[in-house]
């Protein structure tokens, strides 16, 4: 077991670590939605003499998941986490059980008051960060797309429907007013016309989550902050002894939707 000055040495820069990759990820969740989204647009033409294989013209590719940034936040949580519970459990004998509403069975079991104090603060950060997280468009019509190279076990990754739109240029077009006689030459006019020469093909994928699934994310850590100021007041005995690590299995009950069992 790690001696108490040892965990308060490392503590302060944990917790700061902590903060910093938590506030970045928010950054990313509200600023850089882009990097969510995977977008590709081809042209294909449909005028004689020309090739008929489809072009891409633009194309953007996902540079990252929320399930992949999820997964790698979570341990640097975690870690700050069990210093500062470790800390706390020096320092007090006050604990008491875990237990939400969901649920018979406790979460976690004889947790320090001053570690429950703790709690409550970051699992109200947690739940801003849930808050940030960038959701689906419904209006895409977006499904999962288990083939997407990104996607994790079919999950992850979804593709909005297709986006298909004409491509005109213009062309010069003449008209007849008056046919020609005998005595005069026939009166025309010419005049600019959008003639079709093709079509573009937009094809989006996203790796945002569903506005439902974000919804079950923020119950669930909700759930937990109650969970946790009651048992704050109920706290009684514990120890250092103690080898029980709790960052980990507060974060896996918090983004078990997103993460899977």
């Amino acid at each position: 077991m790690p001696k108490l000055h040892e965990l308060l040495a490392v503590q302060g820069n944990l917790s700061g670590q902590s903060t910093k990759l938590r506030t970045d990820l928010s950054v990313l969740f509200k600023s850089k939605k882009h990097h969510f989204t995977e977008t590709t647009k081809v042209f294909i033409s449909n005028e004689e003499g020309t090739a008929k294989e489809p072009v891409l013209e633009e194309q953007q590719n996902i540079q990252t998941t929320v399930l992949k940034e999820i997964t790698w936040i979570c341990p640097h949580l975690a870690k700050s986490l069990d210093v500062a519970f470790q800390v706390d459990l020096a320092n007090t004998k006050a604990t008491a059980d875990v237990i939400p509403e969901d649920g018979d069975e406790p979460l976690l079991r004889n947790i320090p008051a001053t570690t429950l104090l703790q709690l409550e603060k970051r699992v109200v950060e947690w739940k801003a960060m849930i808050a940030d997280i960038p959701t689906l468009d419904p209006a895409k019509g977006f499904e999962v797309d288990p083939n997407h190279r990104e996607a994790k076990q079919g999950k992850g990754i979804y593709k909005a429907r297709e986006v298909k739109k004409p491509r005109t240029r213009k062309v010069k077009e003449i008209i007849t007013l008056s046919p020609a006689t005998d005595k005069f030459a026939a009166n025309v006019q010419v005049y600019d016309a959008d003639k079709t020469i093709g079509q573009t093909q937009e094809t989006e994928w996203s790796s945002m989550i569903t506005p439902a699934l974000k919804a079950d994310l923020l119950d669930r850590v909700e759930t937990l902050f109650r969970a946790v100021t009651k048992a704050r007041a109920k706290a009684n005995e514990y120890s250092l002894e103690s080898k029980e690590k709790i960052g980990s299995t507060l974060l896996e009950y918090v983004f078990q939707p997103l993460l899977g069992a």
